[in-house]
């Protein structure tokens, strides 16, 4: 924590990445592992969110391209490298780990910042989690 003048201010650190025009946030205890975008695999009938999928040791890890969901301009995926989180999610009373990935069109950083950020510019893992969840692929 940092002392303001008013009062104190909470700081979190987050990952930090750009597609297209924005940057977006994804708090660091969600981040499992940053890789290269590669091997990607395209699959016809997802959704088109969906920019393909990776086999990630033993997983099939959706890459999820936010330019399909949020105003971000048009991104250039040339050096795009893919964020792992790991969600918790209740399947039929029995809690499993699912891997989901962000492309970033660049290497994220982590950055810590204060309370003040905008809420619109962090991702909630979980909530997106069931928001954008594909049944199948």
């Amino acid at each position: 924590m940092r002392k303001e003048e008013e009062g104190q201010v909470e700081e979190s650190t987050y990952c930090v990445f750009k597609v297209g025009e924005k940057d977006f946030l994804l708090p660091i205890m969600w981040v499992k592992e940053i890789v290269d975008l590669s091997p990607l695999f395209l699959v016809p009938t997802a959704p088109e969110y969906i920019y393909g999928v990776i086999p990630l040791r033993g997983r099939i890890v959706p890459a999820i391209d936010l330019s399909k969901i949020y105003p971000t301009g048009e991104p250039s995926y040339s050096d795009a490298k893919l964020i792992v989180v790991d969600v918790e999610v209740e399947l039929m009373r029995e809690v499993i780990n699912e891997n989901i990935g962000f492309i970033s069109e660049t290497l994220p950083y982590f950055a810590t910042f204060g309370s003040d950020i905008p809420a619109e510019d962090i991702i909630n893992v979980r909530s997106f989690f069931q928001t954008f969840r594909v049944k199948e692929l």
